[in-house]
C-alpha cells in the first residue's frame, strides 16, 4: 500500500491508503479521529473547538478509520484487535463495540452510505483489495468489484446512487465512479500519475481527489463526470486526503 502522511484538511486527520481515514464530523458538532498518543492507535472524539477529548477505544491492538453513520449515533471503524483488520462498529460514545466483518485476510476504510442503511468498505479477498458494501449490521455483504487490481477508497455520492474509488486496474492509480450495485464502472482520471481518495461534495456536482500529477501530492477538483479538473494546492509537501465541510 502506499505510504502515511499527517496533513490537515479542514480538521487534523491521519492519512494512511491502507485503510487509515480522514477524522469525520459527527453529531453536535463532534470530531473523531485517530491517535498513537497513548502507544497505538485508538479513535478518539472531541468537540470542534478541540475540547473535550475523549478516548473511544482501548485495547492493544490498532482502530482506525472512524466513520460517523449520518444520524451520528455510530461510528464505524476498522481494527486488528481480533489478528487481522476489520470493520467493528461502536455508539458514539465508545460503548457496544460490535465486529461486523470476518475475513481472514482484512476489511478497512468503511464509509456510511447517506441513509445509514449500508456501509462500503475495503475488503482483501483472493488477493486483491475490493470495494464491498454490507448491511449496517454487517449482513449481505457484496463484492462490487472482483477484478485482479486494487480497488480502495469508496466514497457515496450524496443522493446514494454512485461509488466513487479508486483503483490500480489500468496500471496506476486512476479515480472511477460506479452504481451502487457495482454496475456502470467509470473511469473519471486517465494521466501516469497517481489520483486518488475521492471525496463528494455535498450536493454532488464534484469530486475532490489527491493527485502528484505535478510532482508531488495536491488536492484536486473535478465536475462529478470527470471534467474540469483542477488543481487547488500547490506547495512542494504532502497536500492528501480531501474532505468537504457540509
Amino acid at each position: 500500500m502506499r505510504s502515511k502522511a499527517v496533513v490537515m484538511v479542514i480538521v487534523l486527520c491521519i492519512v494512511a491508503f491502507s485503510g487509515f481515514a480522514c477524522a469525520g464530523g459527527g453529531a453536535r458538532g463532534k470530531i473523531a479521529f485517530v491517535s498513537d498518543r497513548d502507544g497505538n492507535w485508538e479513535v478518539y472524539v472531541m468537540d470542534a473547538d478541540g475540547s473535550n477529548l475523549t478516548r473511544l477505544t482501548n485495547n492493544s491492538a490498532g482502530d482506525w478509520a472512524p466513520s460517523w453513520s449520518p444520524d451520528g449515533s455510530k461510528i464505524a471503524f476498522s481494527s486488528d484487535r481480533d489478528g487481522n483488520r476489520e470493520i467493528y462498529v461502536m455508539d458514539a460514545d465508545g460503548s457496544n463495540q460490535t465486529r461486523l466483518t470476518n475475513n481472514p485476510a482484512g476489511d478497512a476504510a468503511p464509509s456510511w452510505s447517506p441513509d445509514g442503511s449500508k456501509i462500503a468498505f475495503e475488503s482483501l479477498r483472493d488477493g486483491n483489495w475490493e470495494v464491498c458494501v454490507m448491511d449496517a449490521d454487517g449482513s449481505n455483504q457484496t463484492n462490487l468489484n472482483n477484478i485482479p487490481a486494487k480497488d480502495l477508497a469508496p466514497s457515496w455520492s450524496p443522493d446514494g446512487s454512485k461509488i466513487a474509488f479508486e483503483s490500480s486496474r489500468d496500471g496506476n492509480y486512476e479515480i472511477y465512479v460506479m452504481d451502487a450495485n457495482g454496475s456502470n464502472q467509470t473511469r473519471l482520471t486517465n494521466n501516469p500519475a497517481v489520483d486518488a481518495v475521492p471525496s463528494w461534495s455535498p450536493d454532488g456536482s464534484k469530486i475532490a481527489f489527491t493527485s502528484d500529477r505535478d510532482g508531488n501530492r495536491e488536492i484536486y477538483v473535478m465536475d462529478a463526470d470527470g471534467s474540469n479538473q483542477t488543481r487547488l494546492t500547490n506547495n512542494p509537501a504532502v497536500d492528501a486526503a480531501p474532505s468537504w465541510s457540509p
